[in-house]
């Protein structure tokens, strides 16, 4: 018997799926997503949509790459180091005053940030923020379209990158010896 794998998420011409470029719905039981493939899935994100942008923020002990992806409107991801700088002004009241900051809160956007896989063996975060991250970029419904255009969303999927290869390694090693 063959199952069709179908995709519940909302549909785009251009960002793929998770399911397309994995092969599997995030989450299947029995698989688990090397951080190294999600890092290459967050930079297929920002590469085929303007409302994301991928940076290495980073590098583990062993020397695996950290990483981050924004996500916002098109308009903020242009202007995204304005932001941060915006955010950068008001949390210092030794170069920022009362009245600045004030005018800033009327343009400045936060910054939500989203970390996961902190602990190696906590599997379903890196695995859902994915997901996350497609529909925070695609989604066209109201409530999604109010984040992206009033907040930026960071997200660095795995914060213990060297601990998830060594746990993906283990889980699938564990999975091939004989019951």
């Amino acid at each position: 018997m063959q199952i069709e794998l179908v995709d519940h998420l909302p549909a785009s011409a251009t960002v793929p799926t998770p399911l397309k470029f994995n092969g599997r719905i995030v989450g299947t039981p029995g698989e688990l997503t090397y951080a190294k493939d999600i890092h290459r899935y967050l930079k297929a994100l920002a590469d085929a949509s303007p409302r994301a942008k991928y940076w290495t923020i980073g590098t583990t002990e062993e020397g695996r790459e950290m990483v981050m992806l924004a996500i916002a409107d098109e308009a903020t991801i242009k202007e995204l180091d304005k932001y941060k700088g915006m955010l950068r002004q008001l949390t210092d009241p030794r170069t920022t005053s009362e009245a600045d900051a004030q005018k800033l809160l009327k343009t400045a956007k936060p910054i939500y940030w989203i970390t996961s896989g902190i602990h190696s063996p906590e599997n379903g975060g890196p695995e859902m923020l994915q997901e996350l991250a497609y529909r925070l970029i695609v989604e066209e419904t109201p409530f999604i379209q109010q984040i992206r255009n009033n907040v930026i969303t960071f997200i660095t999927p795995v914060i213990e990158v060297d601990g998830r290869e060594k746990q993906v390694d283990t889980y699938y090693y564990n999975k091939s010896l004989p019951q």
